[in-house]
């Protein structure tokens, strides 16, 4: 059985599943494990991505004003290939290719078949786990891997049972400029991980807010993982950040606390390292109850000092 993969927590999910060894193709974008980096890649991006994070936003919109999708798909590498399966997802044409041209690509092989994820909120990411293990047959990791994901969950909420105070206020950022509140399944995981959620609701996609929205808000916990961008490229941007965010108001009032976290391994890819994620913002969240979490993944975040400085 021939895979490809068309999205990186795509890639992530197959290789949960024990299938890493039938991949034949990924996306241009999909990174995790380093083991499927040698693999074709099949996409490419008509966006600048060298940009900073304005650049980038406004590089995105002038190719979708065009008409013109934000990805291709080398159909000619696709074909040679001769996948049994493709999967992909026909939620977000900024997010990867569009299923449209998936499909359009599918005629001509006639033996494959689409495998579509389309999760929005935490139950769509798992259910979506559990469908693709069934129909490529391997439904018994599908199965282990939701017992995994209701043991860490479980985890988290019996630590927090105890909990008396009242939960603080979690806003995550999802891109520098514009702001973009995280939606979809961030909402949900704020709850689990013992918070309140600021301005994004549950199943939504992510808004954009303006200075005058965020001057509204008091939140005593901010997480900033931009969609794609690693630690890096975040720290290039903080004074870019400050820029847009009232944190001065914030620091002085609430005492807030701000976290950089790496958004292109976390948080922003609906797979299994969303489980990572929950334990990520539970830290944050609560560094206290949590503080193993802090030291397990260091590597991917930065929580940031006074005046929102780097420690």
């Amino acid at each position: 059985m021939k895979l490809v993969s068309l999205l990186p927590s795509a890639t992530e999910i197959l290789v949960q599943l024990g299938l890493e060894k039938n991949l034949v193709g990924v996306s241009h974008e999909c990174d995790y494990p380093k083991t499927v980096q040698s693999l074709p890649r099949l996409t490419s991006t008509h966006a600048n991505s060298k940009l900073d994070s304005k650049g980038i936003h406004n590089s995105v919109l002038e190719v979708m004003k065009n008409a013109v999708s934000v990805y291709d798909l080398d159909i000619k590498l696709l074909k040679s290939l001769k996948p049994d399966f493709i999967v992909t997802q026909d939620l977000c044409d900024v997010c990867a290719v569009s299923f449209s041209q998936v499909e359009e690509a599918c005629r001509e092989l006639l033996d494959c078949k689409i495998i579509s994820l389309r999760p929005k909120r935490l139950g769509d990411i798992w259910n979506d786990v559990l469908s693709t293990a069934e129909k490529l047959g391997v439904k018994h990791n599908g199965h282990a891997f939701q017992e995994e994901v209701d043991m860490r969950i479980q985890a988290v909420r019996e630590r927090l049972a105890d909990w008396a105070q009242q939960r603080p206020k979690v806003l995550t950022i999802e891109w520098i400029d514009p702001i973009y509140v995280g939606g979809m399944w961030l909402p949900e995981m704020i709850h689990i991980a013992g918070g309140q959620v600021c301005i994004a609701e549950s199943g939504e996609p992510a808004p954009v807010v303006s200075r005058e929205d965020l001057e509204k808000i008091e939140p005593d916990v901010v997480v900033v993982k931009p969609c794609g961008y690693k630690l890096d490229q975040t720290v290039k941007e903080l004074e870019q950040l400050k820029a847009q965010l009232p944190w001065k108001k914030w620091q002085t009032r609430l005492g807030t606390r701000f976290y950089l976290v790496d958004g292109n391994s976390y948080f922003n890819r609906p797979g299994p390292r969303i489980l990572d994620s929950l334990e990520i913002l539970a830290h944050c969240t609560h560094p206290d109850l949590f503080p193993e979490f802090g030291e397990q993944y260091s590597e991917g975040l930065i929580p940031l000092g006074p005046e929102m400085k780097l420690s």
